[in-house]
Parts: structure tokens; sequence; C-alpha cells
């Protein structure tokens, strides 16, 4: 997993990132973390040119990064340039007095508050990786992509574009059943040991521990996925049969 931490600008209050940094990295191979220092930049004066030159100086793609951690609005201000879901720990009170036009672009499902008071890297690690399965709003997979258009308490609603000649898992669901409206496009839906040709308008409901999958031929396909249960993590999935190998 590589995170991307990113100061604080001179507008904005300390924060110890190269510490952050240091102990991500000490953890192994299976993490990575890189500092963008923007600690002399004056976030009210920088001009597109400036912010790609900034991210230009990362030692990786920023496209490479899976996560991105603030401890400065730059990352929302100049949102276009980032993808990654974002963690912050800001300091709301002392940004609203400078920067009050940009706090509406936080509440997005693509990030999530962070605060690291008290863990270790190692906990503040498994806060990310747990944070990016189950809140995250969009993902592409081998077969396609997905999106969340709706987030409730007990509900969501997701977008799922499976590409020509793929094919999701075979996989149940320990807590959720789904309702899958085919919206565009055509091909089958397994559910169970039933094979069903999906067309435009039609409709398959899917119990909890029912093994079932989306396929593709010639043709792509949009799904409309409701989910409805008491846990609707990305992480609750136990995969059966795989072509791309996740199992």
């Amino acid at each position: 997993m590589n995170i991307l931490f990113i100061t604080n600008s001179k507008n904005e209050l300390f924060s110890d990132v190269d510490r952050l940094v240091s102990e991500v990295n000490a953890l192994g191979n299976m993490f990575y973390a890189e500092k963008l220092d923007i600690s002399a930049s004056d976030l009210k004066k920088l001009s597109i040119f400036d912010v790609e030159k900034i991210i230009s100086g990362t030692k990786k793609s920023l496209k490479d990064f899976d996560a991105v951690h603030t401890f400065s609005l730059f990352p929302f201000i100049f949102r276009v340039f980032f993808n990654q879901f974002v963690f912050y720990s800001l300091d709301f009170e002392f940004l609203k007095k400078d920067f009050p036009a940009f706090f509406g672009s936080i509440g997005n499902l693509n990030c999530c508050e962070c605060n690291i008071a008290g863990l270790t890297a190692a906990e503040l690690c498994n806060f990310y990786e747990k944070t990016m399965h189950n809140v995250k709003s969009s993902d592409t997979r081998p077969w396609g992509w997905w999106k969340t258009l709706v987030l409730a308490e007990d509900y969501k609603v997701k977008q799922i574009f499976v590409a020509p000649n793929q094919k999701l898992s075979l996989q149940t669901h320990e807590f959720r059943s789904e309702t899958w409206i085919i919206a565009e496009g055509s091909g089958f839906v397994v559910i169970g040991d039933r094979r069903y040709k999906a067309e435009k308008g039609l409709v398959f409901t899917i119990q909890k521990h029912e093994k079932h999958r989306a396929e593709t031929e010639d043709s792509s396909m949009m799904i409309i996925e409701l989910q409805l249960g008491s846990y609707l993590g990305e992480d609750d999935i136990k995969r059966i049969e795989d072509i791309y190998g996740r199992i």
C-alpha cells in the first residue's frame, strides 16, 4: 500500500509528517510512504502550474499512490489532480478563517477524517486499509469498475460496469442481499446453479449466502445494485471462483 503524506502549507498548522513517513516505511515491503512538502507554499497564491510542479517532485508517479493523508487543504482545493482516497487531519476551526469556501468539498464519499493521536504506524495503516475497503466510493477492477451512488446506514446503491468478455468472481455475501437492475447492455447473471440471460430492464434478486456473478460476451453491461444489510463493507465477499486469480 502506497501512502502520500502531504504536509501543512505555510498558512496552516505544523504537523510531524517526517516521523509518520519513517514509521510507515519501517513496517516493511507491504507499505511505502512518501512526503509531499508544501510547507513553503501559500495556498492562496498557488497557480495550476505551481501545483503541477509541486506534484512532479514525488519519487513515484501520483497515480501510483493508493491513498493520500493530508494535513493541508491542498488536495481538496486542487482535487482535480487527486483521484485517491484522502485521509485528512485538519484543524477546521483554524482553517475556516482563511479558507471558508473550500469546506464543502470535504463532505464527499472519497475521504475520511483520521485522528492520528495515540496510533502506532501499524494501527494507522490498518485504519487506512479497513477504511478504503469499506468507505471508498469507487474502484477499478480487472473486469471493469464500480462507484457508489448512495451510502446509508443500512443500504447502498452502486453503479457497476462490466466490460465485454469479462466475469465478476463467483461470490457470496455474509451480511447483505443484493438487487441487480440491468441498466444498459446485456450479458448473463448467475444465481445459485442457474445462469440467466440479462438484458436492459431485467431485475435479479440475490439473497445472503447465495452464489452469484455477472458475465458478459460481446457487449458491456451496466448494473445498478441495491445492497440491503447490517454491514455493507467491501470486504464482505467470499470468492469461490475467479478468472483473475483473486481467491
